[in-house]
C-alpha cells in the first residue's frame, strides 16, 4: 500500500516528541502479532509468501519501540497516538494504542543501538530495471536513551521504583504525621533538617491513588520516581523512622533507634516525644471513661494465674499459682534427658488434647528463627482497674518488639524485598563490609557495582556503618534453568569480634538459615550456596562444606537459643480464657529463668474494647508512655500465633511417655 509512508513517518515523528521526556518500557509480548492482526480483513494482503506488512525491517522496530510510552501530568501516551492517518493505518494505530496503554510498565528505555528500522529500502526485481522503494517504520535513538551500560541504568531506576512503592503502601499517614508532630514539638534530634523532606514524602503519600486500579498506582510510581530524595525516602535515615512507626515499634524504641543512627554517643534527650497538646487530650479523655487507673500496667506473675486458664504447668511451679495447692502433686521425679532424636509431627491442638495430659515435664527447643516470638504475659497493676480490652480479664500479651532480631524483618527495614518468589539474604553483626554476590545460569554477575534490579539492599559500605547489617537478592517470576552460585565477599575488615555470618534462604514462604561461624579475612571470597533450578522450579541446594544449617546460638532474655529449655507452664492467651473466643489465639510457652529485661508494652490499640476505638491515636501514645517497669518476677516466654504457619520442636516427658515432638501451628 503506497500510503504506508504516511503512517511511518507519524510515528517516527511521534516517537521523536516523545524522545523529549523520560520514555518507559511495558511488558508487552508478541506485539508484532497484534500489528499484524490489527489490521481489518482484507487491507494486509499476501504478498509472496507473507502479508504486505510482515516485514522484517517493521518487525524489528515494532518489537524494540512500539511497547515504549511516555508519561506526562499522570497522562501515558504510545508512539501510535500519531494523529489523523488515511484507512486502514487509522484502524491498526488506534488498535495498537488502546493495547499498550493497557501493559504494566517494568523498566526505564536504554539500548546501546542508535537506530530502530530504517526510512526505506530498495528491491530490484529479477527483469526489471527500476528498484521498488518499501517504506518501513523508523527512529534515531539519541540522547539520554541511549546508554553504553543500558541494563545498570535500567536496573538503578527499578531498584528506586521498589523501594518507592514500598514506601507509598507501607508507611502510614499516622506515621508520618507523628514524626512531623516530634519536628514541630522539637522533641526530634536534628528533627528540623528533615522536615522538608517528610513534608515534601508526605505531599506525594497523600496523592497516591491507593484505591485506584494497578495501572494508575504504576503511572504515579514511575511519574514520579524521579524525585529522588522521595523514591528513596523509606531508605534515608528518617524514613527508617517512619517505618519503625508503622510497622507498629513503640514511639520510644522507634525513636532512639533513629538517634542511635544521628546523635553523638552522649546524646539525651532534651524534650519529651509527646506534645502537651497530646497529654491534655489522653488525661481528659481518660477521666471521661473512669479508666486513669487501668492503663498503669506490669508484668503478670504465676500467682496472678488461675491453673484453670493453663494448659500444662510443671510441677516445681504448680503450688504457687492462683487456685493451686501448694505442694499438689509435686514428688520427687528423677530426671532424664529428654529425648528430641525422630520427632513425631502433630498438631497443636492434638498435641494439647492427646500428650499435655500426659507430661510432667515439657522441654522446648528454642531456635534462633524464633527470635521475634519472644513475648510476655501483663496484667493490670490495680485490681480495681477498668476494663480496657474486648475479653473479660485484665490481662494481655506483648512480643518482643525488636525486629532486629529476624533476618527478614531486617531486610524489611532496610527497604529489601521480602516478597519475592525467592530470596537469599546475607546478615552478619559486626562493621566489616561484607558484600553478597550471585551469578546466575547464563553468567549475570549480581553485586554492589552491577545491581541488575535484584540486589536491592548493600549495607556498610559508606556511613552509617551498623552491627546489625543485612545485604538482600531477590528474584521474582519464574526463574531460569540451570545453577545459581552464591558466596560471600569481606570487602573491608574492620573488626575481629562478633566473627561469620548467616545466609538465609527463602523459596516461595520457606526459610532455610546457613550459618557461617569463622572470621571472614578481608578480600576473602566464601562460597556459600548452589542453587539448582529445573522446569523453573528451586530442586536442590547445595551447601558449602564451610557451612552449617541452623544459626549460631544466641542469649536472649536469659535463655540460649538453639538449646532445649524447661517450659513452667504452657497457656493459651488471655482473649481465650475462661471459655472465651475473641479474636485471634495464641499459645504461649512460659520459659523457666526467661526475663524481659525491657519495659513491655501493655496496652495495644488491636486489643480495646469497641467503646475506645475512636480513641485509638490517644491510646497510642499512652500505650507508647505507660510500659510495664522491668521486674523479676513475670511470664515471659515464646509465643505463636493460630494465624501464622510455624513449628515448634518440643520434649515431653512423663509417666508413660518420654519423647519429642514438631508441634504444627
Amino acid at each position: 500500500m503506497s500510503e504506508f509512508h504516511y503512517f511511518g513517518e507519524a510515528v517516527a515523528a511521534r516517537f521523536k516528541r516523545m524522545a523529549e521526556g523520560e520514555l518507559y518500557v511495558t511488558q508487552a509480548d508478541g506485539l508484532f502479532d497484534a500489528y499484524l492482526a490489527s489490521f481489518p480483513a482484507g487491507t494486509n494482503p499476501v504478498f509472496r509468501v507473507r502479508t504486505e506488512h510482515d516485514c522484517s525491517c517493521c518487525k524489528h522496530f515494532i518489537r524494540n519501540v512500539g511497547h515504549l510510552v511516555s508519561l506526562k501530568d499522570g497522562v501515558i501516551s504510545t508512539v501510535w497516538d500519531c494523529g489523523r492517518l488515511p484507512y486502514p493505518f487509522n484502524e491498526v494505530a488506534s488498535r495498537l494504542d488502546e493495547y499498550v496503554r493497557s501493559l504494566p510498565i517494568v523498566s526505564i528505555f536504554r539500548t546501546k543501538e542508535g537506530r530502530f528500522g530504517q526510512p526505506f529500502s530498495n528491491e530490484l526485481r529479477e527483469g526489471e530495471t527500476s528498484p521498488i522503494r518499501w517504506t518501513h517504520f523508523h527512529c534515531d535513538i539519541v540522547g539520554r536513551h541511549r546508554s553504553n551500560r543500558p541494563d545498570t541504568d535500567r536496573g538503578a531506576v527499578t531498584t528506586n521504583v521498589g523501594v518507592f512503592r514500598r514506601g507509598l503502601e507501607e508507611l502510614t499517614t499516622d506515621a508520618i504525621s507523628t514524626v512531623l508532630d516530634l519536628i514541630a514539638e522539637n522533641s526530634l534530634y536534628r528533627g528540623a533538617e528533615f522536615k522538608g523532606l517528610v513534608l515534601a514524602f508526605q505531599k506525594l503519600h497523600n496523592a497516591y491513588p491507593r484505591e485506584g486500579s494497578q495501572a494508575d498506582k504504576d503511572i504515579f510510581v514511575w511519574g514520579n520516581v524521579w524525585q529522588i530524595q522521595m523514591a528513596t525516602f523509606r531508605n534515608t535515615v528518617i524514613g527508617s523512622l517512619v517505618v519503625d512507626l508503622s510497622a507498629g515499634m513503640d514511639l520510644d524504641a522507634a525513636v532512639r533507634a533513629f538517634e542511635k543512627k544521628v546523635a553523638p554517643e552522649n546524646y539525651k534527650r532534651p524534650t519529651a516525644l509527646i506534645t502537651p497538646k497530646m497529654i491534655e487530650d489522653a488525661v481528659a479523655k481518660l477521666k471521661d471513661l473512669g479508666l486513669e487507673s487501668a492503663i498503669e500496667r506490669r508484668f503478670a506473675r504465676l500467682p496472678d494465674v488461675s491453673v484453670n486458664n493453663v494448659l500444662f504447668v510443671d510441677n516445681s511451679v504448680r503450688g504457687v499459682m492462683k487456685d493451686g495447692i501448694a505442694g499438689l502433686l509435686l514428688g520427687e521425679v528423677r530426671a532424664t534427658a529428654p529425648i528430641v532424636t525422630n520427632p513425631e509431627p502433630i498438631s497443636m491442638d492434638d498435641f494439647v488434647a492427646r500428650i499435655v495430659p500426659q507430661a510432667s515435664q515439657i522441654n522446648l527447643l528454642v531456635s534462633n528463627k524464633h527470635l521475634s516470638n519472644f513475648m510476655s504475659v501483663t496484667a493490670p497493676a490495680h485490681t480495681d482497674a477498668g476494663q480496657l480490652f474486648k475479653w473479660d480479664n485484665g490481662f494481655a500479651w506483648s512480643y518482643d518488639g525488636d525486629a532486629t532480631d529476624s533476618i527478614k524483618q531486617r531486610v524489611k527495614r532496610a527497604g529489601g524485598n521480602v516478597d519475592a518468589d525467592l530470596r537469599v539474604s546475607l546478615a552478619w553483626f559486626n562493621k566489616d563490609d561484607l558484600d553478597l554476590h550471585a551469578i546466575e545460569p547464563d553468567g549475570n554477575h549480581i553485586f554492589f557495582a552491577r545491581k541488575c534490579g535484584k540486589l536491592d539492599v548493600d549495607m556498610n559500605a559508606f556511613s552509617p556503618i551498623v552491627r546489625d547489617p543485612v545485604e538482600n537478592i531477590c528474584w521474582n517470576g519464574r526463574l531460569a534453568d540451570g545453577t545459581y552460585k552464591i558466596w560471600v565477599n569481606n570487602y573491608n575488615k574492620r573488626e575481629s569480634i562478633d566473627v561469620g555470618f548467616t545466609i538465609e534462604l527463602e523459596y516461595r514462604g520457606a526459610i532455610q538459615q546457613f550459618t557461617y561461624d569463622k572470621a571472614v579475612p578481608g578480600g576473602a571470597n566464601i562460597p556459600v550456596l548452589a542453587l539448582l533450578v529445573e522446569g523453573g522450579q528451586l530442586t536442590r541446594v547445595r551447601m558449602d562444606s564451610g557451612l552449617v544449617g541452623g544459626s549460631v546460638p544466641q542469649d536472649k532474655w536469659g535463655i540460649k537459643t538453639e538449646t532445649l529449655v524447661p517450659v513452667d507452664t504452657l497457656m493459651a492467651s488471655p482473649n481465650h480464657w475462661d471459655g472465651q473466643e475473641i479474636g485471634n489465639k495464641h499459645w504461649f510457652f512460659i520459659l523457666n529463668g526467661c526475663r524481659n529485661p525491657e519495659p513491655a508494652r501493655g496496652i495495644y490499640n488491636e486489643f480495646l474494647k469497641g467503646a475506645l476505638e475512636p480513641h485509638r491515636k490517644v491510646f497510642e501514645v499512652l500505650g507508647a508512655k505507660t510500659k510495664c517497669p522491668v521486674a523479676e518476677e513475670q511470664l515471659s516466654g515464646v509465643g505463636y500465633s493460630s494465624t501464622r504457619k510455624d513449628q515448634a520442636v518440643v520434649a515431653v516427658k512423663g509417666d508413660r511417655i518420654n519423647k519429642a515432638f514438631i508441634i504444627n501451628f
